[in-house]
């Protein structure tokens, strides 16, 4: 099955989790005013509806992708390094904000060949905005969003976001760095969200200082093919595994890792 046909089958599946109903079960837009956090070993915060999500969004891939083992946030298998063919998914990336009845959460889906994104989908239902791109360039924009990064130069006018990973020390260092030199840095709690702010031309860049696959695998191949630049601290290309990520316009990325040596 070539990409663009895979792309528009994850697509559909995504969309049918996040928002349409499945069935007789209401999607998770519909679910959003009762959600309940539930306490589970080893998570930082979590809903019923990422459990939800995760089953629900996990079925519908499968019978697209019947022999790519898939790796959840939410799932029993930890997320790792493959040769061959996976599946990276978040089911329901910002948590924290679902639960607070906030906007910005979604869904995120990535096709991930020998440790390279070959498809990514980022779906955000309450913010009506929906993107999907492949390597070999088929895009895919719906809803209140066009894939294309903003033209911002000067990083002192330029908005960079940030975000909050397992440890939180390095944040707290990297905001006043990053507040001197740049237009009012924030932090939004939702990775892929954010990723997709800077495709969408929201913000020029968004940083994250110890990422997990789960958040960066499909977002960042989208700022790319809206015409971003994504790397680590040090320059190096991105993959899903890559242990920090700037993810910019490319117009202000240079700067940004100069604040960031």
């Amino acid at each position: 099955m070539y990409l663009k046909e895979l792309l528009d089958r994850t697509v559909s599946a995504v969309e049918d989790v996040g928002h349409n109903n499945l069935l007789k079960l209401q999607a998770l837009s519909k679910h959003q005013p009762v959600v309940k956090e539930i306490e589970k070993k080893g998570k930082d915060f979590l809903t019923n509806l990422d459990l939800v999500s995760h089953s629900l969004l996990s079925k519908k891939l499968r019978k697209i992708y019947p022999k790519i083992p898939i790796y959840s946030e939410e799932g029993k298998e930890r997320i790792k390094r493959t040769r061959g063919k996976s599946l990276i998914i978040d089911p329901l990336d910002g948590s924290i904000n679902y639960f607070h009845q906030d906007v910005f959460w979604g869904l995120s889906v990535a096709l991930v060949k020998n440790s390279q994104t070959q498809l990514g989908v980022v779906y955000l239902p309450a913010l009506k905005q929906l993107a999907g791109v492949t390597k070999t360039g088929d895009s895919f924009s719906r809803g209140d969003i066009s894939l294309r990064v903003r033209k911002d130069r000067d990083i002192a006018r330029a908005q960079i976001w940030l975000d909050w990973g397992k440890e939180s020390k390095a944040v707290l260092l990297l905001f006043p760095r990053l507040g001197k030199v740049s237009l009012y840095p924030q932090i939004r709690l939702c990775c892929t969200a954010s990723l997709l702010a800077v495709a969408g031309g929201k913000i020029a860049a968004y940083v994250h200082p110890n990422p997990e696959p789960e958040d960066i695998a499909a977002g960042c191949l989208i700022v790319e093919k809206a015409g971003g630049k994504v790397t680590d601290f040090e320059g190096n290309p991105w993959t899903p595994f890559s242990k920090s990520i700037v993810a910019s316009n490319g117009l202000v990325h240079r700067q940004i890792l100069e604040v960031l040596k």
